[in-house]
Formats: C-alpha cells, sequence, structure tokens
C-alpha cells in the first residue's frame, strides 16, 4: 500500500467552535516526520457546523481528510476512520483536545474526583477480567502497526473499543507500552460521561469478556 508512514484517526462531534484549532495543533509537530502523515477527520452525528469546517481546511490541505458517518458511538467513528486510514502505522486520539506528542497514552490527572474515581474502578476492572496492567484504559493517543490492526478485527462501535484493543492484543502476546503524559485542557465541548455511560462500560467490559472468550 503506498501511504504516509503515519495515520492520525480524530472522531469529532459537534466541536465546530474549536475543531480548527484542534487540528492545526496536531498537524504543526507531524510537519517534520520523515514518511508523512495524514489526518483522518471523522464527524459523527453532528448537528453543527463541525463537518464543514473540517470539508473546508480539507480543500487547503490534501494531508487532511474528512470521513463524516450519520451515527454516534466513539468505537463506530474510531473504526470508520481506521478502516479508511492508508498509513503504515495507525493512531487514534480525542480531538477535544491537544496531545503533547502523539506516542503519549496514559493521563496523570483527569480533573474531577468522581471522574476520578470511576476511572480506577474501570481500569481494575480490566485488570481483574483481562490481566490488562495498564493505569488508563482509555487513555488516548493509542498507535499500532497496520499489520496489528488487521490482526485485531476489533468490533466494539462505543466506549469499549480501548479495552477491547488492550484485551486482544494481550491475548496474542503483543507486549503493551504506556507513556504518563499531564492531564489535557479541552478545546472546547463537554465531556460525555456520566454516571449512566460509567455504568454501561463495567456491564459492557463483564459482556466483552465472554464475548472474547474463544479468542486467540
Amino acid at each position: 500500500m503506498n501511504g504516509p508512514l503515519l495515520s492520525v484517526v480524530l472522531p469529532c462531534r459537534d466541536q465546530a467552535d474549536h475543531v480548527a484549532r484542534v487540528l492545526k495543533s496536531y498537524a504543526a509537530p507531524l510537519e517534520s516526520l520523515e514518511g508523512g502523515y495524514e489526518l483522518v477527520v471523522v464527524p459523527n452525528a453532528c448537528t453543527d457546523a463541525t463537518l464543514q469546517i473540517v470539508q473546508g481546511l480539507a480543500e487547503d490541505d490534501p494531508r487532511l481528510r474528512a470521513l463524516p458517518i450519520p451515527l454516534g458511538g466513539w468505537g463506530r467513528a474510531v473504526l470508520a476512520g481506521l478502516a479508511a486510514a492508508r498509513g503504515q502505522w495507525l493512531c487514534y486520539a480525542n480531538s477535544a483536545r491537544t496531545e503533547e506528542a502523539v506516542a503519549k497514552v496514559r493521563r496523570e490527572r483527569r480533573g474531577a474526583p468522581l471522574r476520578e474515581i470511576g476511572s480506577w474502578l474501570y481500569n481494575l476492572e480490566a485488570r481483574l477480567l483481562f490481566g490488562i496492567r495498564v493505569r488508563d484504559v482509555n487513555g488516548t493517543p493509542k498507535v499500532l502497526p497496520r499489520a496489528l490492526y488487521e490482526r485485531l478485527a476489533l468490533e466494539s462501535l462505543d466506549d469499549l473499543l480501548d479495552l477491547e484493543l488492550l484485551a486482544r492484543a494481550r491475548r496474542r502476546g503483543v507486549p503493551i507500552l504506556e507513556m504518563p503524559v499531564e492531564g489535557f485542557k479541552r478545546h472546547g465541548g463537554r465531556s460525555r460521561t456520566g454516571l449512566w455511560s460509567a455504568w454501561k462500560m463495567y456491564a459492557g467490559a463483564l459482556a466483552l469478556r465472554g464475548r472474547l472468550a474463544g479468542d486467540r
């Protein structure tokens, strides 16, 4: 496949007030990357001008692609972007904030105490159910080679995608390298994580264990 060295997939939803700043902040440190890069932006279930803004930026930069999808969901948007990505290395990240470096994957501080407790419980559940020994299951960006992505056959269309990726990788004996980063300031928008979504993730992790029981 002829493509860049790195593809960065950025799901976004109703982020018209800051998506341009986020994309520029991702592109700037990648300009010097030997082998080139692309940003695959996935506006999903947007009700504002996010798609139009991304399309306008893409007209001026062929390394930026807009891939709109009608339905929402973190996993759905990430998988759509990964399927369309052309890079030898694949990365996906949260477009509500800027990462200092593409390879960093663990947030040192999350912010609100309730979210910290919820995250700790979820990470503990991941360790007990799947033997995943990381501090932040949902931390992004996550980076993996294309060959591994094709082997993992990821399916989760919701917030369980990160856990599924790590669980499938561990079952195949793939080492997981976690790097610490400081907490990020959101460019805009709001977190969609609440008590109901947290409960769904806890229950979903149990269901995922059953789904992956025969996965090798």
